[in-house]
């Protein structure tokens, strides 16, 4: 399995890294570049518990946004979960650690007990639902991981689509998992913006994991995830056939038609390749994601701020720096197709 510090980078499918960070200024962030989130030795209760619990499944994801060098990041990710074993243990325990990192069911259960204990009354049994479905969809989400990784290859965007091997099948099982995802992403309650934006984030890492599949495993991996957040259509049912392969350009197409629905439809000039239209689709949806994200910043609860409000507002401006990136790349190589 990958280690922490990358399990959770929201990279571009076709290998374009973080560009730097620019801070976004909104009225409830009051954060700098490199001052943590949350800082070495933080006992936290009740709600903001639950969110560093968050912040130790998170990991990487979570030290970038503080600004921390990437050298740094598996030293800022192990801190956090130590601090989280003693906030709800009294002490830290490795064997503790362990349990928790890996959401064994009686780890979260004393999570969730300690969260009870020390929340207002007022919000006690709100706080604890949302957190029992953030565990339940972080430990959903790593079967897909383990599943995805037992079968990743070396991406190329223009390789040949074949069906899936008898391994791929299984994980393609695991990677089609999404109901604890979804009882996040989708909720009628207005004052929930709490529990969308970890959804969402949750949802952004289903993109990072199917990086390095086989294209027919990322229509598993992404294609309900991606229905729910954009209301798009849902693949092809080709697609999804494991004993068959799919129509060649078939995860373009579709992965271009979700960026569109998502608002940023991709250019179909002719000078520019698979891999860079691919690109352009992929940062779009990613640009989607942030708009979503900056929706639900502003409503927050008061509980959430400043440390879920800072982690999505940094994201999204992560996300928006990647499609701008994209979008120069692409002007450039149209250029140099259109002088040939």
């Amino acid at each position: 399995m990958r280690r922490q510090a990358q399990r959770w980078r929201v990279v571009l499918v076709l290998g374009l890294c973080f560009s730097a960070l620019q801070i976004w200024v909104h009225p409830n962030v009051a954060a700098a570049a490199g001052v943590p989130i949350f800082p070495a030795g933080v006992r936290p209760v009740g709600y903001k518990l639950g969110l560093l619990a968050a912040a130790c499944a998170l990991g990487g994801v979570w030290s970038d946004a503080e600004g921390i060098p990437p050298n740094d990041w598996r030293t800022r990710d192990d801190q956090r979960c130590k601090d989280l074993v003693a906030s709800v243990y009294g002490r830290f325990v490795s064997a503790r650690y362990e349990q928790l990192r890996a959401g064994n069911e009686q780890a979260i259960g004393d999570l969730l007990a300690k969260i009870r204990a020390t929340e207002p009354a007022a919000t006690r049994d709100r706080t604890v639902a949302l957190f029992r479905d953030v565990m339940a969809a972080m430990h959903e989400g790593m079967l897909a991981r383990r599943a995805a990784d037992r079968v990743k290859i070396d991406y190329n965007a223009d390789s040949v689509e074949t069906k899936l091997t008898a391994d791929e099948r299984t994980a393609a099982k695991a990677l089609s998992k999404h109901g604890a995802l979804e009882r996040l992403l989708v909720t009628t309650d207005a004052t929930a913006s709490d529990r969308r934006a970890l959804g969402l984030l949750l949802a952004m890492d289903r993109m990072e994991m199917a990086r390095g599949l086989a294209k027919q495993l990322k229509f598993y991996a992404l294609g309900h995830v991606l229905t729910v957040v954009f209301d798009s259509p849902p693949p092809p049912a080709e697609a999804l056939n494991p004993t068959a392969p799919p129509h060649p350009g078939a995860w373009l197409a579709y992965l271009s038609g979700v960026a569109a629905r998502a608002g940023y439809p991709t250019a179909n000039s002719p000078a520019l390749t698979n891999k860079m239209r691919e690109t352009l689709a992929w940062t779009g949806v990613g640009h989607g994601f942030a708009d979503r994200l900056r929706r639900q910043i502003a409503t927050l609860p008061n509980a959430a701020v400043p440390e879920l409000s800072r982690m999505t507002t940094e994201v999204a401006d992560r996300l928006d720096d990647e499609r701008a990136t994209a979008e120069k790349m692409s002007k450039k190589e149209a250029q140099i197709g259109e002088k040939k």
